[in-house]
């Protein structure tokens, strides 16, 4: 059985440390046996950080209900449940793609994200790249890792474009409704892996039957950039039964066509401006270059 105790001494191995900002994602069911279940793992995490630190865990609950902070479920699994059902947790007012937060930083993680799309710049997850923070797998792979729809948001892909239309509940208990970006699927995002590995930005270690890993947010987010550089469908999967990423990818068919026919039109009134420069400065001599010459003399 896994205690707190190993728990603890495995996230130190790895070098989670005090003072640290970290993303969890979780398995609880990946660790085996737990004793004293989710609360003894994120007791664990919060003594390795300490008060210093934060703890951030996504409580998406993707609007398919009325979102309410205070009482809407996370889809997210037992551990980000009992973050978010802890006293002294901070829960951001996204209606789809909120964050719960302990600790130091908390207030600033949470504050202000139901302004912009779940994963923008000033989103719960952009902020945690700009503090510096570090992800936790506990279990679980790249397709868990949200920090990567940050990544699609900085590279600008043409298949963020998406939209659904939520309710939720305003801080004064009323009901409202919105529409919200829908981030794309993330079952293609273990593509990163090999380029984390290379770069040697991955610990990890196992405890109990839970592959472990940790890496900086920045590291993830740089790797997922330089990929869409040159590959904007990079991180779309490869299920044929996957709508998402069919509709991406013809996000960014259409849109590499409406940047050639940009390109075309803008390469035809170039060579209309230059042809009417030549026109006007041949205009007043007796040849004009661009009317047919009926004699056998060349213009040239």
């Amino acid at each position: 059985m896994v205690t707190r105790k190993d728990i603890e001494a495995g996230l130190r191995e790895i070098g989670l440390s005090k003072g640290d900002v970290v993303v969890v994602h979780s398995s609880l069911s990946s660790f085996g046996r737990v004793d004293g279940g989710a609360k003894a793992v994120v007791d664990a995490i919060l003594a390795v950080i300490g008060d210093e630190g934060t703890l951030v865990v996504p409580t998406f609950t993707y609007g398919q209900s009325v979102y309410d902070p205070d009482e809407s479920p996370s889809l997210m699994g037992a551990i980000p449940e009992e973050v978010r059902t802890r006293p002294n947790a901070l829960r951001s007012l996204h209606p789809t793609h909120s964050v719960a937060a302990i600790g130091s930083l908390a207030d600033v993680f949470t504050e202000g994200h139901e302004k912009v799309h779940p994963f923008a710049r000033g989103s719960a997850l952009f902020k945690v790249l700009q503090a510096r923070g570090k992800i936790l797998q506990l279990g679980t792979t790249h397709t868990t890792s949200s920090i990567i729809h940050v990544a699609e948001e900085i590279a600008a892909v043409p298949y963020l474009d998406r939209s659904r239309y939520v309710e939720y509940k305003t801080p004064q208990g009323k009901s409202a409704h919105k529409w919200v970006r829908r981030p794309g699927c993330s079952r293609g995002f273990d593509v990163l892996e090999e380029a984390l590995q290379e770069a040697d930005a991955i610990r990890e270690t196992m405890i109990g039957e839970s592959r472990v890993k940790l890496m900086s947010a920045r590291a993830v987010v740089d790797a997922a950039v330089e990929l869409l550089k040159f590959d904007q469908e990079g991180l779309l999967c490869d299920q044929p039964d996957c709508e998402v990423c069919a509709e991406a990818r013809a996000m960014v068919a259409a849109t590499e066509a409406e940047k050639q026919d940009k390109e075309i039109t803008e390469l035809a009134e170039e060579e209309e401006r230059l042809r009417r420069v030549i026109e006007t400065r041949l205009s007043g001599g007796e040849l004009k270059y661009f009317e047919i010459d009926d004699g056998d003399h060349s213009p040239n």
